[in-house]
């Protein structure tokens, strides 16, 4: 897929959707776009004997995808086929009509359109008296690098609507002069019987009364978790920056350890807090200012090369992927978490110095963004614990948990298809966020924790906990709450069963079936907040 994004691009999932409302702007556009490498061609990284660490394009936090490839002409699609019979669902009286082929749009810069391909599967809305028709052919999408484009897709009927919906439009594959031939669609199946919830899932409709309005759970997310856990970020980024003053001020192994242990502390506050990166953590770019990656280590590399002095004001002004949580690494840690005190070179040392109070600094203005405000605007904490009552980002107490779901779903996405998911298809050490100080495994259990402390509306670590949306859950539906909470346990044990450091078993056959587990365990966990808790939250 596309390079996933690490952060949302403005207040938080509940705001991009709801646009209108906006009460933060980008404050650094630049920020925002994905950090070019310095480097004129992919670096290898570092390697092993089973496994390369390659660069990638389309590294760094909130980074655009870059446009494909200019082309002449378009692919023909396949044929349309016929459509097939729908299936009745459970309770109505006749199935409805299958789909035809549909037509193919012509891709963006291709001259002429191809054939639509056959009809897809009509799914059956909720509660209609016959099945729908069947919805048009997908086109072909034409995968990077083939000649020939796939099989098309079927299209599913959106819930509440008579007819199927369109297939999408055939994709033009990166990189070609002329467009790919697009496959043949599939005959149109039977429907099957669709509704907003899983198979076997009973839909629960909510009185106005039991519907999510509990503003004590969004002011105590705030007050019991947010604020404490970003308290304790700075605490820790604070003893980073006095311990790498220290080891720069007199290196040897002992300043060298307490920087490199300090780094790993720090760690587990910032990944604990990636379940509420919403907010100024986005709209402010405060998120990609600490925690920018994938990072490509030439732009670090670059400005070591360079004859500019290192102050904290000039590394300041310096791009996201030559300052934060990545770059310290690299420079204490090494490529591979080996590097030697002989190694490090002055202009280094002098590169650390400048860029430890730059990022504390940055970690204390998150904090401010909650408590106090900064850069003129006020503190995000009224924004949120006012939803509904003055917030010009969250116009209903429905729409601030709305957030909190969602954040929680943001990061099991993350963790599940793109921290793990995207290194383990690649086979490729590179996309492990911790791959400096091999601390990607501490990395996933403190973003499986996040989503958890989020859910459940504490901070252990600060001793800190008020209602929550589990209170909610629990009082619907009991049997709910007690599945996801197995399921984060479940997740938890398999997360400590990949073989560690992953960033040398990634590639180990014989650690994959671990790895696989623990990333289904993550998306399952995922699943359900996405088809039964925001669903209730959302009434």
């Amino acid at each position: 897929m596309g390079k996933r994004l690490k952060i949302w691009t403005g207040i938080g999932t509940y705001a991009l959707a709801h646009a209108g409302a906006i009460a933060f702007t980008i404050a650094d556009p630049a920020n925002a776009e994905v950090s070019e490498s310095l480097s004129e061609t992919p670096v290898l990284i570092s390697q092993s004997n089973t496994c390369a660490a390659v660069a990638v394009e389309g590294g760094g936090e909130g980074g655009e995808e870059p446009a494909p490839t200019e082309q002449v002409q378009g692919g023909e699609g396949g044929e349309g086929g016929e459509g097939g019979e729908a299936a009745a669902p459970t309770g109505q009286a006749e199935g409805g009509e299958g789909g035809e082929g549909g037509e193919a749009a012509a891709p963006t810069g291709q001259s002429e359109g191809g054939e639509g391909g056959e009809g897809g599967e009509a799914a059956a809305p909720t509660g209609q008296t016959e099945g729908g028709e069947g919805g048009e052919g997908g086109e072909a999408a034409v995968p990077t690098g083939q000649t020939e484009g796939g099989e098309g897709g079927e299209a599913a009927a959106p819930t509440g609507q008579t007819e199927g919906g369109e297939g999408g439009e055939a994709a033009a594959p990166t990189g070609q002069t002329e467009g790919g031939e697009g496959g043949e669609g599939g005959e149109g199946g039977e429907g099957s019987s669709a509704t907003g919830a899983p198979t076997g899932v009973t839909r629960i409709f909510l009185p106005p009364a039991r519907q999510f309005r509990d503003r004590q759970i969004i002011t105590d997310f705030v007050d019991q978790l947010i604020i404490p856990n970003y308290q304790l970020l700075t605490e820790r980024s604070g003893n980073l920056a006095t311990a790498i003053d220290a080891f720069v001020s007199n290196p040897d192994e002992t300043t060298l350890e307490a920087a490199r242990q300090a780094w790993l502390a720090t760690r587990a506050p910032w990944e604990q807090s990636e379940a509420f990166a919403f907010g100024p953590a986005a709209s402010l770019g405060l998120d990609a200012e600490l925690d920018d990656w994938p990072l490509n280590e030439a732009d670090v590399q670059a400005v070591l090369n360079s004859s500019d002095t290192l102050t904290p004001e000039y590394v300041d002004s310096l791009q996201t992927s030559q300052k934060g949580f990545h770059a310290i690494g690299f420079l204490l840690f090494g490529t591979e978490s080996d590097k030697s005190l002989q190694a490090f070179t002055p202009r280094e040392l002098e590169y650390l110095g400048a860029i430890a109070p730059v990022f504390d600094q940055t970690a204390n203005d998150l904090l401010s963004s909650w408590t106090e405000g900064v850069d003129g605007y006020s503190a995000y904490r009224s924004e949120f614990v006012n939803a509904g009552e003055g917030s010009s980002a969250y116009p209903t107490v429905q729409a601030a948990g709305e957030e909190i779901v969602q954040g929680i779903m943001g990061i099991l996405d993350e963790l599940g298809n793109v921290k793990i998911g995207e290194a383990l298809e690649a086979q490729n050490p590179f996309l492990l966020e911790g791959r400096f100080a091999q601390s990607s495994l501490q990395d996933f259990q403190n973003n499986l924790l996040s989503a958890k402390n989020a859910y459940l509306g504490e901070f252990p670590a600060a001793g800190t906990d008020g209602r929550s949306l589990s209170d909610f859950v629990v009082a619907i539906d009991p049997s709910l709450d007690a599945q996801i909470r197995q399921q984060m346990e479940t997740a938890s044990t398999a997360l400590a069963e990949i073989p560690a450091p992953i960033e040398q078993t990634l590639c180990d056959r014989s650690a994959r079936p671990q790895i696989e587990a623990a990333q289904t365990s993550v998306i399952e966990l995922f699943e359900t907040f996405e088809q039964r808790v925001l669903p209730l939250v959302q009434q």
